[in-house]
């Protein structure tokens, strides 16, 4: 009779531990996570663009590829024209901060935001800027 007692006291106190470790163990989870949450609330992490105050460098962009890819539909492939004007030579018109005027806001049959990243309007101002 003793041995069967023991056995059932045995199988109690098994989960009673397990109960605890588990427990314990939830436990040091949780506050790993916690840790965690707070860690990343207090020290976002940094992206590019705020990090540099919110435009990059334009070399880092190709300005001619970008043009390519949204504004030659208009322009043309090498700036000729087709529904847009002839920007072959807009440098001599028209200095950067106005043809990063002109990308940002629209002009004529030109909508506004056809760019939507500064370092991209920056760069391809410049690209077109030096178009003279």
């Amino acid at each position: 009779m003793a041995g069967s007692n023991f056995k059932k006291d045995m199988n109690q106190n098994d989960i009673v531990d397990s109960a605890r470790a588990f427990s314990t163990s939830f436990g040091i989870l949780f506050l790993v996570f916690i840790i965690a949450l707070v860690g990343s609330i207090y020290f976002p992490p940094k992206h590019e663009e705020q990090a540099t105050g919110g435009a990059t460098a334009p070399s880092k962009v190709d300005a001619e590829a970008v043009f390519k890819s949204t504004c030659a539909a208009c322009h043309g492939q090498n700036l000729e024209g087709i529904a847009g004007p002839n920007l072959t030579k807009v440098g001599s018109k028209h200095d950067a901060k106005e043809i990063e005027n002109i990308i940002k806001n629209g002009r004529g049959g030109m909508p506004p935001g056809m760019l939507k990243k500064a370092d991209e309007i920056k760069a391809v101002a410049e690209w077109l800027a030096a178009k003279k």
